[in-house]
């Protein structure tokens, strides 16, 4: 009697709970089985025996319902113990553990990529499962997309460990995928620079997880301890409720332009040096001119010709981009001006490139005894000639340069009483540690050898 009371106290119109099972699972587009675990003589679990099919996991399976239930899953499919399914149902069953998996599935004509969650149910399992394979395609295209891409690319979780990275940011990390994924960000190969790039790191971090868009330079190690510049910059995806879910970290390679920065800010600071020096020589040359003069014109005469060989040395520089000076170039610049004709000045040498304070020293050198040879030695006459030679040398582990000037066939020289400006300022040009210049007035021509340190 009280089983007749309660079933008929019942209303009519209310959906019975194995009515509302079985509507649900014809509705959803997920296929669903059940099954019961069948066991052998010792109790260990050989099968699993079909007891519920719904219409979307007959679909999927390419079989009929009415097909499956009763039989068993190994049997049927036994692609299942190939793909290490059947073990992981059969743990579900024993340790009541639910199991969820992406899986791939290739027999009996079911292919594709899967999502499966398997749980216990009574002495058996209850088992849904979707294809994904075109979401796995999907995400095979964007990958393809991401990893194309020449910017390093990732998706990190709020709290900051890295859940994913494009190929290019892999490789850079010595192509290892798990020395990466899964460890937090600034743990990685690329940030270990120092403990303040990662502190800065894990700042930038938590303010992408506030919802904050971060950008700024940094610099971080790539495979092989090299070292590179990138753009970086770390944005927030939100959901439908404004909470960020993940960030996005990537970076562009701006090392060229690090460098090119670099090299302009030493450009600058070697040029402010270089018009400090440059306005000293001027200053002294102007004086020791205005002295060494007799007239205004005299002045003007031998003040602007050393103007001018300081400005063909500066052109050489602007030239080389303000680091080097071809020796060859320097010293044809300096002499060939003052020869009526090229073919009685020869130069023999190796073309070595000199830093730029070298080379203004030698060009001021060059220029004395180019304007001195002009005015009284062998350039002065129709038949004279000017050799310059040179080569470098090793002196205590440090190159030096050593030029030789020889004057021939013009008139005879004779020994001056007096020490001139021209002198003077070649000595003075090399003023450096280990650097000489030794002037000889043979009466066949003037010879001068320089020794000039080229560090």
């Amino acid at each position: 009697m009280s089983g007749a009371f309660q079933h008929n106290a019942v209303p009519s119109d209310v959906v019975s709970a194995e009515d509302a099972f079985l509507a649900f699972h014809e509705m959803t587009p997920d296929g669903f089985m059940m099954f019961r675990a069948v066991r052998a003589g010792d109790g260990a679990i050989s099968d699993l025996q079909w007891t519920f099919v719904n219409k979307a996991g007959a679909r999927i399976v390419g079989r009929a319902a009415e097909d499956l239930l009763g039989k068993y899953l190994l049997v049927e499919m036994p692609g299942n113990r190939d793909e290490g399914l059947f073990d992981a149902y059969v743990k579900v069953i024993e340790t009541g553990q639910t199991w969820q998996n992406e899986f791939y599935y290739d027999h009996a004509g079911i292919t594709g990529w899967f999502r499966t969650t398997a749980t216990r149910s009574g002495d058996g399992l209850a088992l849904s499962f979707a294809d994904i394979s075109e979401v796995r395609a999907g995400d095979k295209r964007l990958r393809d997309l991401i990893d194309s891409v020449l910017a390093f690319v990732g998706v990190l979780s709020v709290d900051g460990v890295l859940l994913e990275a494009n190929q290019p940011a892999v490789a850079a990390a010595g192509g290892d995928r798990d020395t990466v994924i899964g460890r937090p960000f600034w743990d990685c190969y690329w940030w270990d620079v120092n403990q303040a790039t990662k502190d800065r790191l894990k700042l930038a971090v938590a303010s992408a997880a506030a919802g904050e868009l971060v950008r700024y330079d940094a610099e971080i190690q790539v495979a092989g301890e090299q070292r590179l510049w990138i753009d970086f910059q770390i944005a927030p995806v939100f959901n439908s409720a404004g909470e960020v879910t993940e960030l996005i970290p990537s970076g562009v390679d701006i090392t060229e332009r690090k460098l090119a920065e670099a090299h302009r800010e030493l450009l600058i600071k070697e040029l402010s040096h270089r018009v400090k020096n440059t306005l000293a020589t001027i200053q002294s040359i102007a004086g020791q001119s205005i002295r060494a003069a007799e007239t205004m014109d005299d002045f003007r005469g031998s003040f602007g010709a050393r103007l001018r060989a300081i400005a063909a040395s500066h052109n050489l520089l602007v030239e080389t981009d303000h680091q080097l000076v071809p020796v060859t170039a320097l010293v044809r610049a300096q002499v060939l001006p003052y020869a009526s004709d090229e073919a009685r000045v020869t130069v023999e040498g190796v073309d070595i490139d000199l830093p730029g304070e070298i080379a203004h020293a030698l060009g001021l050198v060059l220029h004395e005894l180019a304007t001195n040879a002009s005015k009284y030695g062998a350039l002065s006459s129709q038949a004279g000639t000017v050799h310059v030679k040179w080569s470098v040398q090793d002196q205590d582990g440090v190159p030096h340069l050593h030029l030789r000037w020889l004057e021939r066939g013009g008139p005879e020289v004779k020994t001056p009483t007096r020490r001139g400006f021209g002198t003077r300022l070649i000595e003075r040009s090399l003023s450096a540690d280990g650097d000489s210049a030794v002037i000889e007035h043979d009466p066949a021509g003037l010879s001068c050898r320089l020794v000039m340190g080229l560090e």
